[in-house]
C-alpha cells in the first residue's frame, strides 16, 4: 500500500500552524481476519460464542423451531460482544474501545494510588502500602546515572534527530548505511542498548533566560513591557499541554553488586563518553548527530515527565524570574525552613 507523503506533509504543515505535533502510534503487529476484525478478538469472545452455542442447543432439544429469529437471538451477545471489541479508540487508532473503557478503568480503580517514601532502606514489603521507589524501580539519581532497585546502574544518552521526510532517496540510503555501520562497531560490553523516544513539555528555558539576558539592561518602559510581555508568552507556550517534543534517548545499563559497584560506576561512565562520541561521529556535514549524558536534574527531570507528564511543565517554568524577591519575616522564615526540612525527609528527591 502506498503512503500518501502529500497528505501527510499537509497535515503536519496544518498541525505546526496549530501548534501541535502528530505522536506516532506504536506499530500494529497484531493480525487481522477483516481490516477491523482481529484473530486475537475472536479468541477473546470464543468461550461466549461457546455459551451462545450451548443455549441454542438447548432450546433446540426443548422443542423450539430452529430458525432465523432463534439463531438471532442466541447470537447476538456474541456479536455485541465482538462489536465492542472491534471498536478503537478515536485518537489512538492501536488502542481498542473495550481496553480502553473497560479494562483500564478496572484496573485503574484497583491499582493502589497512595505512595510513600521512606529515609534510608527500603520498607518492609510485608506492609500495606509499598514504598514509592519499589514502584518506580529506581532507588537514587546518582552519579549521572539512575541506580535501580534491582542493583544496576542505568546511563541515558540523549541524541539529537534528523527529519528523513525531508530526505531523497540517495541521503536517506547513506544515513541508513551509516547507522548500520554505527551498529556493527558498537562495543559487546555495552549492550543490549534500548533506544528509547519520548514525548515530553518543550523545554523553553534557556532561550527564556537568554532573552532575559539581553534585554536586562533596557530602560524604556514600553520595552520592558513588551519584554516582559514576550516572556510571559514563552512561558505559557512551554508550559502548555497541547506542545511537546520527541526526544531521543540511548540508553546503557550495567548489573553491580556491594564489591563492584564502585568499578562498574567507572564502566559505564568510560561506555558513556565513547558511545557518545560513537553517535556524534556517525555522520558528518550537515546530518551530524548531537550526543548529551543526562546529569543528575536532567535524569530526575526525565523521570518526572514519564511519571507525571501533565504537571512536568513546572519544572521549566521561569515566571519567577519576573518578579522582585521575596522578603519575609523571621517567623514565617522558620516555618519555610522546618517545611522545606520535612520535604527532605519525606520525598525521594
Amino acid at each position: 500500500m502506498a503512503f500518501d507523503t502529500q497528505g501527510a506533509i499537509e497535515r503536519r504543515d496544518r498541525l505546526r500552524q496549530e501548534g501541535k505535533i502528530e505522536l506516532p502510534l506504536n506499530v500494529d503487529t497484531r493480525k487481522y481476519l477483516l481490516s477491523f476484525l482481529k484473530y486475537r478478538d475472536i479468541l477473546i469472545s470464543l468461550p461466549l460464542f461457546v455459551v451462545c452455542a450451548a443455549i441454542f442447543m438447548y432450546l433446540r432439544h426443548t422443542g423450539y423451531d430452529v430458525n432465523a429469529q432463534l439463531v438471532v437471538v442466541c447470537l447476538s451477545p456474541w456479536v455485541t460482544f465482538l462489536t465492542i471489541l472491534s471498536i478503537h479508540h478515536p485518537d489512538r487508532k492501536n488502542i481498542n474501545f473495550f481496553t480502553h473503557k473497560v479494562i483500564w478503568r478496572i484496573q485503574f480503580r484497583r491499582r493502589q494510588k497512595l505512595f510513600v517514601y521512606e529515609k534510608g532502606g527500603l520498607m518492609d514489603k510485608k506492609k500495606a502500602l509499598k514504598d514509592i521507589r519499589e514502584q518506580l524501580g529506581i532507588r537514587n539519581v546518582y552519579s549521572e546515572c539512575y541506580e535501580t532497585t534491582d542493583n544496576r546502574f542505568v546511563k541515558v544518552i540523549k541524541v539529537s534527530s534528523i527529519n528523513l521526510s525531508l530526505l531523497n532517496k540517495t541521503e536517506k540510503e547513506k544515513i541508513f548505511r551509516s547507522y548500520e555501520t554505527f551498529l556493527n562497531d558498537v562495543s559487546i560490553s555495552m549492550l543490549p542498548l534500548q533506544v528509547s523516544q519520548i514525548a515530553q513539555p518543550i523545554n523553553l528555558t534557556k532561550y527564556g533566560r537568554d532573552i532575559e539576558a539581553k534585554v536586562a539592561g533596557v530602560e524604556n518602559k514600553a520595552k520592558q513591557m513588551l519584554n516582559k510581555s514576550y516572556l510571559k508568552h514563552v512561558d505559557d507556550m512551554q508550559t502548555s499541554k497541547d506542545m511537546v517534543s520527541r526526544n531521543r534517548y540511548v540508553i546503557l545499563s550495567r548489573s553491580f553488586n556491594l564489591l563492584t559497584r564502585k568499578k562498574v560506576l567507572d564502566e559505564l561512565e568510560r561506555d558513556g563518553k565513547l558511545l557518545s562520541s560513537q553517535i556524534e561521529n556517525m555522520m558528518g556535514g550537515r546530518h551530524k548527530l548531537k550526543a548529551k549524558v543526562l546529569n543528575n536534574e536532567e535524569l530526575f527531570h526525565l523521570m518526572f515527565a514519564c511519571i507525571d507528564y501533565e504537571n512536568a511543565q513546572v519544572n521549566f517554568s521561569f515566571k519567577t524570574s519576573l518578579f522582585s524577591p521575596l522578603t519575609v519575616g523571621n517567623r514565617t522564615f522558620e516555618e519555610m525552613d522546618g517545611r522545606w526540612a520535612k520535604m527532605k525527609e519525606d520525598h525521594i528527591m
